[in-house]
């Protein structure tokens, strides 16, 4: 399941970030295949829905111009993943923006997330 749980981390890391911001694919369909149906994301306390997380997209794609993330520790433990990352991206109001994240996650059997937990900080 480490593997699994990897590509899961890194996928979610990734490419959702990429694909919710920039691409101009269904969020729905990207969610979908991230994310369970049941998924509990939480972001600084918050907490995010499957529906509120697919509703995301639209202010992310009108403002963000450029996004990159990178990951700079990642560790897995059978399901279960902790990683430190940096998100860096343009956007269209608030310029230049860097935020630092610690999030640790659980992934279901089928590959997609199940579990965020995230916290993060303005650089």
């Amino acid at each position: 399941m480490s593997d699994i749980t990897e590509r899961a981390a890194r996928r979610l890391l990734i490419d959702y970030t990429l694909e919710m911001a920039l691409s101009d694919e269904d969020p729905a369909q990207i969610v979908g295949r991230t994310v369970t149906e049941d998924a509990i994301w939480v972001t600084d306390g918050t907490e995010l829905t499957h529906d509120q997380l697919i509703a995301h997209a639209a202010p992310a794609r009108k403002n963000v111009t450029d996004v990159q993330m990178r990951i700079d520790d990642l560790l897995v433990d059978g399901q279960r993943f902790a990683a430190r990352c940096c998100l860096t991206s343009e956007h269209r109001k608030l310029g230049h923006v860097v935020i630092d994240w610690l999030l640790m996650g659980e992934v279901a059997d089928d590959g997609r997330v199940r579990r965020i937990y995230q916290f993060g900080r303005t650089a």
